[in-house]
């Protein structure tokens, strides 16, 4: 039953039948333990009003490689010549915070529309995932893997740009301060340029799905890149967690003294030795985006693959959390920013590696080149990333979920 109920992406616990004190007493907290999270989940951080969970159809996980393309499970929007567009392709761009479509729509050049599963096989805090195939004319799938990803509530339905909004923004800045982590590795020594990963987030985009029969409907789905689930890991969370911890190391750690806190946050100058492991590398990441960005904010809530197939390899993240620390001056990094609490959560679980501690080194050693060098991390307007520069668009200034 477990399994089975793991295979639908569910948490679920089994009791030994028993009327002992001691095991009703963990089948209770078990309960309380998951209606709390689901009851925490429901929460807006933000409004601190409860929303209502959207009714989703689940897959197993177990059929996720199963493609079928004639399944009715399947939705297929396509663009036909001399007719509307049933499909749009929009990216946003941080700088100028507007929208921009782009005239290439598909990824694959044979694909003429593009195929939604009905069912999700995953979900996270805020969104459900869904699978994505660009079909062809024949309506067979070309084109690599996609996924498709939107709010598991109600009441993001009304605007869904600003929701999708949020989180593109969060990627593109992780992605801006993981260019910036990737040159500050490659000038570290001993460091082996072949074969120490690199650190990317996947583009993301939002297609808009209109059905030509309903062509004032539309859909809103945030498309990027599919990741081999069956290799799917979180390096860390935006609570403090780091893969590997044990649950009750965790819940220790996090209750310890702002004296421990501090002590955390104080890494030792010395670097006698440079060696460090791959697993090593996303947790100096999170800590190097709280000095690079002038302990502003922190990206963390580390998650995807590393993909050992491209030289050198790279981590694949997607879905980033980013803690922003001041309060009165805040730019909104989504319900999953938890502010200067989130940092601190953080640093109180984090222990240096010698890869924290060599990154460490080498900003503070030369201070003031250093300094102008966090203003161009924050200040500078850099073009889009390289898969998108070549890539032509018309700006588009969305006002609501209304599509002409």
């Amino acid at each position: 039953m477990i399994d089975a109920a793991k295979d639908y992406n569910c948490q679920t616990y089994l009791k030994k039948s028993s009327l002992m004190a001691g095991d009703v007493s963990g089948a209770f907290i078990s309960m309380s333990s998951l209606i709390s999270s689901s009851k925490s989940r429901a929460t807006d951080i933000l409004t601190n009003r409860q929303r209502t969970f959207r009714d989703l159809i689940r897959e197993p996980q177990s059929s996720v490689d199963q493609y079928l393309p004639n399944e009715r499970e399947w939705i297929h929007y396509k663009n036909y010549p001399n007719q509307r567009p049933s499909v749009k392709k929009t990216l946003f761009n941080r700088y100028s915070q507007d929208w921009v479509a782009q005239r290439d729509v598909f990824f694959d050049r044979r694909a003429v529309g593009i195929a939604v599963r009905d069912h999700i096989f995953g979900e996270g805090r805020e969104r459900a995932v869904r699978r994505v195939r660009e079909v062809d004319t024949n309506g067979d799938f070309v084109g690599m893997k996609l996924v498709g990803k939107e709010s598991l509530f109600v009441e993001d339905n009304h605007d869904s740009y600003s929701f999708h909004k949020t989180f593109c923004k969060v990627q593109q800045l992780a992605q801006k301060m993981a260019r910036y982590f990737n040159e500050k590795m490659s000038e570290l020594p001993t460091v082996d340029r072949r074969a120490t990963p690199t650190i990317k987030f996947l583009d993301c985009f939002v297609m808009i799905l209109q059905d030509q029969k309903n062509y004032s409907s539309a859909k809103f789905l945030l498309v990027e890149k599919m990741l081999d689930h069956t290799k799917y890991k979180k390096w860390n969370n935006n609570d403090g967690y780091v893969d590997g911890m044990a649950f009750d190391e965790y819940q220790s750690m996090k209750n310890e003294e702002t004296r421990t806190l501090k002590q955390r946050r104080k890494c030792e100058n010395l670097y006698d030795d440079c060696t460090f492991s791959i697993e090593d590398i996303p947790q100096a990441y999170s800590h190097f985006t709280y000095l690079a960005s002038k302990r502003k904010f922190l990206v963390c809530d580390l998650q995807g693959v590393l993909n050992t197939d491209v030289t050198p390899p790279v981590f694949e993240l997607t879905d980033p959390a980013i803690h922003y620390s001041e309060m009165t001056s805040r730019k909104d990094y989504g319900r999953t920013d938890r502010g200067e609490h989130g940092i601190q959560d953080f640093f109180k679980t984090h222990v240096c590696s010698n890869l924290c501690r060599i990154l460490l080194k080498r900003w503070i050693d030369d201070p003031f080149g250093d300094i102008i060098q966090y203003e161009d991390i924050m200040n500078k307007e850099e073009p889009l990333q390289a898969s998108q520069e070549n890539t032509k668009g018309i700006l588009m200034k969305p006002k609501d979920n209304k599509v002409e």
